[in-house]
């Protein structure tokens, strides 16, 4: 039996065709506080919050758990009820690190998706 390969070729998307890879952004809801700019990535282990959202959602480093796990100068993990939609969910990470050059106000990774 003779195995016959055809060689493929794809065309660049148009950017209607390219308009599923932006980033996805959600809106949620932080213990009674909606959040804009919440990123979605699948790609990520771990849900990320930065520092400066500690206080907008009225907590404090005292309602942090210590972590051992080494996230780029984490201050530690923070578990909070998020409300997406009509979806509640108990997160039960987030690291909470310093950043001030993000586009999101939090990192939402696959395990989140689950």
């Amino acid at each position: 039996m003779e195995i016959v390969q055809e060689q493929q070729c794809f065309s660049k998307p148009t950017k209607e065709m390219a308009n599923h890879l932006r980033p996805l952004f959600i809106t949620a809801n932080f213990r009674g506080i909606l959040i804009p700019n919440i990123m979605v990535n699948g790609g990520v282990a771990i849900n990320l919050l930065p520092h400066r959202l500690l206080v907008k959602i009225g907590r404090t480093e005292k309602d942090l758990i210590p972590t051992r796990l080494t996230v780029t100068k984490t201050h530690g993990i923070l578990d909070v009820d998020v409300i997406v939609g009509t979806k509640k969910l108990k997160i039960a990470f987030f690291f909470v690190v310093d950043t001030t050059s993000t586009i999101y106000n939090a990192l939402l990774g696959r395990d989140w998706i689950y």
